[in-house]
């Protein structure tokens, strides 16, 4: 993108607010796990959507979509009443979560361009990306995290929206991620429950201590693959895009390569993109022939 559109970029807050979950929930403290209170898991995910507006409706949506992201936002916090607490230090040094319903930071913003002068983010302009996550100082004087989630919806003047989530990595990823924003949707849609059963917390039972010895290599450590490329120090911010043409392809290629029916259209269906990914990966992988 340009400098001089970049010096023109506003982004404007409209509203923020705390919000709780609809019904009354359990208050108290809960525990993390073990693995859950690791130092590399304390620290924030974020992740935008994007999504354009709609082109049948004179090129905005019919309601606003903040406000219905706020409010099914709010249905869906019943069910996971975590997210609306505050994560604390315990006395122990570990970290529990404080289920005051306090709820989650939300901001309403709005920019003064349209989502196609930003290439609908299709990039790696992270400094765009910044502008479009609640970046909200969340420490207390102990100089830890303390909100669950973070929630941004920025609107355009297409009548477009981005949807930032930030969240912490101490209590959710990306399974449970994708799980909360399903559901959601699906209040957004209009539904009165959602279709996922709701989530069961018991990571007390996870609550041990890391041994300090050594874990014994399944292997032998000389026979294992080792990367050429690493130790490295050089670290650089990378963005792969896999469309569906590209998925396609490799659904194509696999189905030639395990000589499977030659019905394309019922075959495909039997791998996932996933599945067609990681497969790819391991195929580049082999092809450098790491000894």
């Amino acid at each position: 993108m340009a400098n001089h559109h970049m010096r023109n970029l506003k982004f404007d807050i409209k509203q923020f607010v705390y919000v709780k979950p609809s019904k009354p929930t359990p208050i108290g403290n809960i525990s993390l796990s073990t693995i859950d209170n690791v130092s590399d898991n304390n620290g924030f995910c974020f992740v935008v959507h994007v999504y354009q507006s709609p082109k049948d409706s004179k090129n905005s949506f019919q309601k606003d979509p903040a406000l219905m992201i706020k409010e099914a936002l709010s249905k869906a916090l019943f069910y996971y009443y975590p997210l609306a607490g505050r994560i604390v230090k315990h006395a122990d040094g570990k970290f529990i979560v404080n289920c005051n319903a306090n709820g989650v930071p939300f901001v309403e913003a709005v920019a003064n361009c349209n989502l196609s002068s930003l290439n609908y983010l299709d990039g790696s302009n992270t400094e765009i990306a910044k502008h479009l996550v609640l970046d909200l100082e969340s420490e207390d004087e102990h100089g830890f995290q303390v909100y669950p989630m973070l929630l941004k919806v920025t609107k355009f003047l297409c009548g477009g929206f981005t949807f930032g989530l930030g969240a912490s990595h101490n209590i959710i990823d990306g399974s449970g991620a994708s799980q909360f924003l399903q559901v959601i949707a699906e209040f957004v849609s209009g539904k009165s429950e959602p279709s996922v059963k709701p989530p069961t917390w018991e990571r007390e039972k996870f609550d041990g201590s890391i041994t300090k010895q050594p874990l014994e290599f399944p292997m032998d450590e000389a026979s294992a693959a080792v990367s050429p490329y690493l130790p490295t120090t050089k670290l650089v911010n990378a963005c792969f895009k896999v469309d569906n043409e590209s998925i396609k392809r490799l659904k194509m290629s696999l189905m030639k390569e395990i000589k499977s029916d030659k019905n394309n259209n019922t075959m495909e269906e039997n791998f996932t993109s996933f599945e067609c990914l990681a497969s790819y990966k391991e195929g580049k992988n082999k092809s450098l022939e790491i000894e």
